[in-house]
């Protein structure tokens, strides 16, 4: 009995040691971490993660500050590569008024003095009088595009405004890519040009003369089309259509009806007559064909029957 005590008592005080170096053991790991944290990093592990956060993302006033800065780079128009767009847009208008007989030749002397004193020109005009002796006509006004506004209304006030009618065509893309080209043609020929004295023979100097002379003549439709944009653009259009009438009479007498009438049955007469001068030359052939089948039938009728 006394040695299976003995190797109960051993036992348990081997038992007792090894725990206790387990013990011990995880407290020094645990103690040797703690210290490699407070050596190496200051602070805990979530102090650590809050203050990276914070140096690499900026608050919201650094951040749109930074963000207004850039888009003011960007748009700058010294850091921008591309040219800005310059607006071209071209103007016309058309106005429609009526005045009374006569009154067309001081209409169009008072648009005249308007369009000259805004700096214009008159493009073009084409009129026609009625058989009545109404005049109908039509004006055409070139006014620079500044003070087109205040010719137009200026012009309305002339006589009765039937119609004023206002439009814009937006010619701005077609213009840059035209720029465009021309920049492009404009290379090309400078680069054809410095090949002219880099010819070997006659055949090289020939075919660099038919390609730059290609170039040349592009360059130049397309300058051209520039040209006409910036003239139709500088320089506004506006028709002006005048029409002469008679003034509405209220309350008209008899006679004036009388008179009126016998006016219409004239005017009816002589373009009757016209017709019928233009008519005459099918009159006179129809006129010809009937005589001929009148006599042949009458011939046809006066021969005598035949004896049986």
């Amino acid at each position: 009995m006394t040695r299976k005590r003995w190797m109960g008592v051993a036992s348990a005080v081997l038992l007792t040691v090894f725990v206790a170096a387990m013990v011990f053991g995880c407290g020094g790991e645990e103690e040797r971490d703690a210290g490699l944290l407070g050596e190496g990093l200051p602070g805990d592990a979530s102090q650590v993660e809050e203050l990276d956060l914070k140096e690499a993302v900026p608050d919201e006033a650094g951040y749109a500050q930074s963000e207004r800065a850039a888009g003011e780079a960007h748009l700058s128009p010294a850091s921008s590569p591309l040219p800005q767009l310059q607006l071209k847009v071209i103007k016309s208008a058309v106005v429609e008024l009526e005045t009374g007989e006569g009154g067309y030749a001081k209409i169009r002397k008072d648009a005249v003095v308007i369009t000259t004193a805004a700096g214009g020109y008159v493009e073009g005009e084409s009129s026609s009088r009625d058989d009545e002796g109404f005049t109908y006509a039509t004006l055409t006004l070139r006014i620079p595009a500044d003070k087109f506004d205040g010719a137009v209304e200026e012009v309305s006030a002339l006589g009765e405004m039937v119609s004023t009618q206002v439009s814009t065509s937006d010619v701005s893309a077609e213009y840059v890519d035209l720029e465009s080209r021309l920049r492009h043609l404009q290379a090309e020929e400078a680069f054809y040009l410095g090949l002219i004295g880099k010819a070997r023979d006659v055949q090289e100097m020939i075919a660099i003369r038919e390609h730059l002379s290609a170039i040349q003549q592009e360059k130049e439709m397309v300058q051209g089309r520039m040209n006409f944009l910036d003239q139709q653009v500088g320089y506004s259009t506006l028709t002006l259509a005048v029409e002469e009438t008679a003034p509405e009479e209220d309350g008209e007498g008899f006679w004036d009806s009388v008179g009126d009438a016998f006016r219409s049955f004239g005017r009816g007469m002589k373009k009757l007559a016209i017709g019928l001068f233009y008519a005459l030359p099918y009159l006179v052939i129809l006129v010809l064909i009937v005589v001929v089948v009148w006599l042949l039938l009458r011939r046809s009728c006066k021969k005598p029957p035949t004896d049986l």
